[in-house]
């Protein structure tokens, strides 16, 4: 039997989205070294949003993404939840004292969001790959692999949404995926 991956990633075009952190074993995550780290240590993701679903060929039964508005860079700055540019990079150990303590507030920031704000969108990877069981993937690929069931799922900034789904071939492993 042929193995299948799934990924997603989120789009917007206006706004910005907060997620909560229930997402599963992410391969495209990294830590500040580049070392991979496939769970965010935070309660809430603010910079993530895409997801390659580890290990390759796990098909969870069930993906659930919760999602709210949330603040724009310059506003988050403005209210002190964002790292300025002077403070990304370096600055040695007062500087990453400061990057700490800007995350702290910002996950404490993202905790006052009212409940009724929260929206959630479920994927049903099983069904998909039952409905793709017999479809020929785009483009090319080792058909060894498997097959890749990828979810481009696009907010509006009125918290509705909406997914397409594209079928691929798994690709030669990619160090960093996003």
């Amino acid at each position: 039997m042929m193995k299948n991956s799934i990924s997603y990633s989120i789009h917007y075009d206006s706004g910005k989205f907060v997620y909560k952190n229930n997402w599963l074993l992410c391969g495209n995550f990294y830590d500040s070294d580049g070392n991979m780290l496939v769970k965010r240590k935070t309660k809430y993701l603010t910079t993530d949003s895409s997801c390659k679903v580890e290990p390759e060929g796990y098909v969870p039964p069930q993906i659930i993404i919760e999602y709210a508005p949330w603040l724009t860079y310059k506003e988050q700055i403005k209210k002190g939840y964002g790292v300025p540019e002077e403070l990304r990079y370096g600055g040695g150990e007062e500087a990453a004292k400061k990057r700490l303590a800007i995350m702290a507030a910002q996950q404490e920031g993202v905790a006052k969001i009212p409940t009724a704000a929260w929206k959630r969108i479920v994927l049903t990877p099983l069904k998909d790959i039952e409905k793709y069981k017999y479809q020929v993937p785009e483009g090319k690929g080792n058909r060894s692999r498997g097959k890749n069931i990828h979810y481009i799922i696009s907010l509006n900034p009125d918290g509705s949404y909406s997914i397409e789904t594209k079928l691929y071939w798994v690709q030669k492993y990619q160090l960093k995926w996003n």
